[in-house]
């Protein structure tokens, strides 16, 4: 049976580990643990202390832009990654979550770039080296080009696709990316909205609500998982805390959040299993 897991950082409790201590509790047993929220490598500590099975971390993102430039930001940026998929690979981690671009709703400054490849191909040679695949999450509309470049350039078993349900249905969604890498669906983030997004405004229709509270048909969703035998974790990306109205949570206790997190993606896992 497949199994359920959360985000650390979905804005419950007052510090990561209060959050861990709160995962835990609801009934999870698979967490992401987010390089956002805090010292990575103390928080994947806690996890493991708390008997919680870390499946994924999520990459640094915020200079995701830094792989397709050249000179001392792209440097950083490179180490910066280096270095957080050989923390995966010491604590047996075995998938990466990374952004190809930052993602931007209107424009995109940088070019797709022969060095952008190359620095993945680094990064792949580092991921293999530590026994990690990294997996590239599907974002917006300028995102795409450059994460399908990359995983059509770069054949490896250790590089693959994040599948994102939320943001799929909000940018590209005549892409059927499920099944254009099926073989190569190395994690899934569950998460709501309200499918209303339009060209040209901002992030904030990226609700992350929790299943069954927005509009994308989760039935659609769960066939499509069962096509491929998809056998990984069904990861929750949510945030109690939204960017935008409507905010259902707001007079939710984080506990009570978390407990209907647990029941939802249990609904969505006994769905697949039944068919």
């Amino acid at each position: 049976m497949l199994e359920i897991g959360i985000n650390t950082n979905n804005d419950c409790g007052a510090n990561a580990f209060e959050r861990l201590k709160l995962i835990k509790n609801s009934g999870f047993k698979n967490v992401m643990i987010d390089s956002k929220d805090g010292d990575l490598e103390a928080n994947i500590r806690e996890a493991l202390r708390l008997g919680l099975k870390v499946s994924s971390v999520h990459l640094s993102s915020r200079e995701a832009d830094c792989l397709w430039n050249m000179g001392e930001t792209n440097v950083r940026y490179m180490n910066q990654i280096i270095n957080e998929i050989e923390i995966c690979g010491k604590y047996n981690i075995p998938v990466a979550v990374m952004h190809a671009t930052e993602g931007d709703p209107t424009t995109m400054l940088i070019s797709l770039n022969d060095h952008g490849i190359g620095c993945m191909e680094k990064l792949v040679e580092v991921a293999k080296k530590n026994k990690v695949k990294i997996a590239l999450e599907n974002l917006d509309n300028s995102n795409i080009k450059r994460l399908l470049v990359l995983l059509d350039s770069i054949n490896s078993k250790w590089l693959g696709l994040c599948y994102d349900v939320g943001h799929h249905q909000l940018y590209n969604s005549q892409i059927d990316f499920v099944r254009k890498y099926a073989n190569r669906l190395y994690a899934v983030h569950i998460h709501d909205n309200l499918m209303d997004y339009e060209y040209g405004c901002d992030y904030t229709r990226d609700l992350h609500l929790l299943p069954f509270d927005g509009k994308i048909d989760f039935g659609k969703i769960c066939r499509k998982l069962i096509q491929v035998a998809y056998e990984g974790v069904l990861m929750l990306e949510v945030h109690k805390n939204g960017p935008a109205e409507p905010r259902p949570y707001k007079n939710v206790s984080d506990s009570e959040f978390l407990n209907e997190a647990h029941a939802r993606a249990s609904k969505l896992v006994n769905a697949i299993s039944s068919k």
